[in-house]
């Protein structure tokens, strides 16, 4: 912080402890956590009792700022005796096993990190055998005032700045405008919203024709026409944002940086749930024609349901069926794809459930006659990167040298690079281990250069 934030800072603090303390004008600890907005409890008794000069308990407004102002504006060696008392819980003068068990655990949990127990007694125990220079069991001052600058980088790795740690977050200016509607957004999001607008207006367009070319035949059949017409449009396009090998040549391409292909699985979701909502649509407004024939004396909506009859629209007059047996299948499909089941434990019903695509496109054949039309090209490339996975996946085998578990679930690989595998900054990889389920790829991303020899991600 500058000169002027530095002020600021201190005349804010100074303001909220006035209005905290009593007429004493002394504040205890839990007014304290309040009055500078700490969060980690070890860390806020250990501040009070330095703050706390005189030992009686409370700190006064002189006590807080001759604190403050050595955290702001000490030397080195005066932040660093602070640092150092700070972690001496028992005042003897060193560090001990247990104070930097203690002391670590906090830090951790301030970072929001969680190591298991026998983790983090050997981390503390390599930390206190690498600074403690004599031998004793304990860290003094001197030694580790002397790891420290040996390594300047290492009070940022382990310790939190405590004047950092202190600042109290900046006030925020509460918008009255929602987050879509202001102008930095449309900004930043300017290429997905251009997309996704295109998107939107290509639907219209696709039901608008549509049910203007039935609007002769009343209105349910006009929009289950259009609703139709647009099922055919999203059924093949959905297709696309899973070309990961087609997607990835496009990115280097012009068009790749104007298109948002970063967003690819989200588009796929997206349309996942238009499909859906567009069947229901479709099969409403169909069952709902159906029951005004019915209501005409045609035939009983059962029979037009479940009975296939010329003219019933699909291949041998399938359409209702077949209708009825693609909802089914999108129903178990968008249920199965949400993350409770995906991350919950279940992942093979969601996979087992997805690959019911193949039914789905199937039944779209018989469903709708002129769908292969909308389907021929990403259909096409669909099946041809799958027939080159499969033929890539088997003809190169992968070695794993080293796996690490770290905290919050990241798994750390590192694999023999194969000789003919070429990768680029900020690609990932798709890896399937079949000793643990042989029908689930998974993304990495590789963290190491493409000029090193082993494969990290």
């Amino acid at each position: 912080m500058g000169m002027a934030e530095d002020a600021a800072w201190l005349r804010r603090v100074t303001e909220r402890f006035q209005s905290i303390a009593g007429q004493d004008e002394e504040i205890g600890l839990e007014e304290f956590k309040a009055a500078l907005q700490v969060k980690e409890s070890f860390f806020a008794e250990r501040f009070f009792a330095l703050f706390d000069v005189d030992g009686s308990g409370t700190i006064s407004l002189a006590e807080l700022h001759g604190a403050l102002a050595l955290l702001l504006h000490g030397t080195a060696a005066d932040k660093l005796r602070f640092l150092f008392q700070v972690y001496d819980v028992d005042g003897s003068g060193s560090i001990d096993a247990a104070e930097l068990l203690l002391v670590l655990r906090a830090c951790l949990r301030e970072s929001a990190i969680s190591l298991p127990p026998q983790r983090l007694h050997d981390m503390a125990g390599v930390l206190l055998e690498a600074a403690d220079e004599d031998g004793d069991g304990s860290i003094t001052f001197q030694e580790l005032q002397q790891q420290l600058e040996a390594v300047p980088g290492l009070l940022e790795s382990l310790t939190i700045s405590a004047a950092s740690w202190l600042k109290p977050p900046a006030p925020t200016r509460q918008s009255r405008r929602p987050r879509c509607l202001t102008s930095w957004y449309w900004h930043n999001h300017r290429g997905q919203l251009a997309f996704l607008g295109g998107y939107v207006s290509l639907n219209l367009l696709l039901f608008v024709l549509a049910a203007l070319q039935h609007v002769g035949r009343g209105g349910w059949v006009a929009a289950a026409r259009g609703c139709g017409q647009c099922l055919n449009f999203n059924c093949a396009f959905i297709a696309v944002p899973m070309l990961r090998r087609c997607l990835t040549r496009l990115r280097a391409t012009p068009a790749g940086r104007a298109l948002p292909l970063e967003h690819c699985v989200a588009l796929h979701q997206l349309l996942g749930s238009a499909v859906l909502a567009l069947a229901v649509l479709h099969t409403g407004a169909h069952v709902a024609n159906f029951g005004r024939l019915a209501q005409d004396g045609h035939a009983a909506l059962s029979e037009l349901l479940l009975v296939a009859r010329p003219g019933g629209g699909g291949l041998g007059g399938t359409a209702p069926q077949t209708g009825l047996a693609l909802q089914v299948l999108l129903f178990a499909m968008l249920a199965f794809s949400s993350p409770c089941v995906r991350r919950g434990g279940h992942f093979e019903l969601f996979y087992w459930s997805h690959l019911s695509y193949v039914p789905v496109w199937a039944l779209l054949l018989f469903h709708a006659p002129n769908f292969w039309k909308w389907f021929l090209v990403p259909g096409g490339l669909f099946v041809l990167e799958k027939a080159v996975g499969t033929a890539v996946s088997r003809a190169v085998g992968l070695r794993i040298v080293e796996v690490h578990l770290l905290p919050s679930q990241v798994t750390h690989l590192v694999i023999q690079r194969p000789r003919s595998f070429r990768y680029e900054p900020g690609d990932y990889i798709y890896l399937n281990i079949p000793a643990i389920a042989a029908y689930e790829w998974h993304p990495f991303s590789i963290s190491s250069a493409p000029e090193q020899q082993g494969v990290r991600g």
